[in-house]
């Protein structure tokens, strides 16, 4: 009885909204009533939503607001003809949008929910600048969700971009906040893509265990540390 009641009274909402998208994104409250209209209703029974969207400046993808509206529509529609061109156009700026403060929530959709061809998009722009994005505070999050939800090809292009940087690179990266995110993803592929990452990680140990995120990096994945300073995996 709650979903009838919440599909017609979003129905009614929807009626309301309409020409008034853009608008009602910018709103604190008409931003909600958008995405539960957009929860709730099927594609095809708020189409001018996609259509204003459409029709406005793309930078709302990197409003407070409007990044959680582009993240509903991959949620519920990502398939729609009409959604996929507009994310398309979003995923141009995807260099941009993953290290902004609100546009990476709709990349890290994109990569959970957008089609194969976004994914793809979204890892060539990674790639461009791997270890800045890899120690930006947003960017890392996204690199997270590309090792997670990636196809095979485009994890283990990214985790051979990482491990072949220069001997130290990962063990800098284990050591900061964010870096330490994006190795402990590299640390959850597949048992042959994380043979590199444990070796580079025994064999700077000590540069690693240096700040209290890389210490915990160590343990969480039990790594001890052996006399001579190296890592060694716990009961090797």
């Amino acid at each position: 009885a709650l979903e009838v009641a919440d599909r017609r009274f979003a129905a009614e909402l929807a009626a309301d909204l309409r020409g008034h998208v853009i608008e009602a994104i910018k709103s604190p409250y008409g931003n909600y009533v958008l995405q539960k209209m957009i929860k709730v209703l099927a594609p095809q029974e708020i189409p001018f939503v996609v259509e204003e969207l459409s029709g406005a400046n793309l930078d709302l993808a990197r409003h407070e607001y409007g990044c959680r509206i582009y993240c509903r529509v991959l949620e519920h529609a990502a398939a729609e003809p009409t959604a996929s061109q507009l994310i398309d156009k979003v995923m141009a700026d995807a260099e941009e949008l993953v290290r902004h403060t609100f546009g990476h929530h709709v990349v890290e959709c994109a990569l959970e929910h957008g089609l194969p061809h976004q994914r793809a998009r979204i890892v060539k722009a990674l790639r461009k600048d791997l270890m800045r994005n890899a120690r930006n505070r947003n960017a890392a999050y996204v690199i997270e969700k590309a090792l997670l939800y990636g196809s095979h090809d485009d994890r283990q292009q990214l985790a051979s971009d990482l491990l072949s940087r220069p001997a130290g690179d990962v063990a800098s990266l284990a050591r900061s906040q964010f870096g330490s995110m994006v190795v402990r993803a590299l640390l959850r592929l597949p048992e042959d893509m994380t043979k590199q990452v444990q070796e580079q990680l025994r064999n700077s140990a000590l540069q690693v265990k240096g700040t209290k995120h890389g210490r915990r990096l160590l343990n969480d994945h039990d790594l001890g540390i052996r006399t001579d300073g190296r890592a060694v995996l716990a009961g090797a």
